[in-house]
């Protein structure tokens, strides 16, 4: 399995140079957090969910805004990519695990769960590597399950930004000395079992609460109707803290 990790010598250096990059600009940013109802943040194990475009600033947040008390770890890619993305994570004391629905899955999956049960956070980008872009695949969920660790959605807000439309997500960068607002979500709990139809409808409160107020989200209802799944409503369920 360890030979379907991709890497090139110029992987570790380049990831290097993007941290300092990353690093830069992120000091410039006149950032806010706001806690949308988690009295914890930051100080209880947890899974966060954030989109793939979004993936400028988390690092660099949680280190210096939120000050986790608890390592974080997060899933990259088993590409080329994935491998400065590593980088730039252990670069900020942040730890990584590689894999991927495309290469390297089920040993990748495997390796999250490790992690969550060795006590770290975990950090999953749900309609990660390819996309569609704003589709909740249900991985997140399935680690949710098995672990009984709360997903935490993070919403980023960058109203003046960079974007590169030629990425399948439309990934965002931040312009330097810009705002930008990290919305750290209520906790959402999923039950140890459940089916492919709950599977779904918690797929759907986790984008629900991901798309929330930022100007380039299609409506949940645009995306309700492509999925034709019902909406899912914290009183559906005990196992949701409001």
């Amino acid at each position: 399995m360890a030979s379907e990790l991709r890497s090139k010598w110029w992987s570790r250096p380049l990831g290097h140079l993007l941290w300092l990059a990353i690093w830069g600009i992120c000091c410039t940013l006149r950032k806010r957090m706001v806690n949308d109802g988690d009295p914890d943040m930051g100080k209880k194990q947890v899974i966060i969910a954030l989109w793939h475009n979004r993936t400028f600033v988390p690092c660099h947040f949680y280190k210096y805004v939120v000050r986790g008390s608890i390592t974080m770890s997060m899933l990259t890619s088993a590409s080329k990519d994935g491998a400065m993305l590593a980088t730039v994570a252990e670069d900020y004391g942040m730890r990584a695990v590689r894999g991927s629905s495309n290469r390297r899955g089920v040993a990748g999956f495997m390796d999250l769960l490790s992690e969550l049960k060795a006590g770290y956070c975990m950090c999953i980008t749900p309609d990660g590597p390819k996309g569609p872009r704003y589709k909740c695949h249900p991985g997140v969920i399935r680690a949710a399950a098995m672990s009984g660790l709360p997903i935490i959605p993070v919403r980023i807000e960058i109203p003046h930004c960079w974007r590169i439309n030629s990425a399948w997500d439309g990934f965002i960068i931040p312009k330097p000395f810009s705002r930008v607002e990290l919305h750290w979500g209520k906790p959402i709990r999923v039950p140890h079992e459940l089916n492919d139809a709950e599977q779904k409808r918690y797929c759907a409160l986790l984008e629900e609460a991901l798309t929330g107020g930022a100007p380039d989200f299609p409506s949940f209802a645009e995306l309700r109707e492509q999925q034709n799944v019902r909406p899912f409503h914290s009183n559906d369920s005990e196992e949701t803290r409001s």
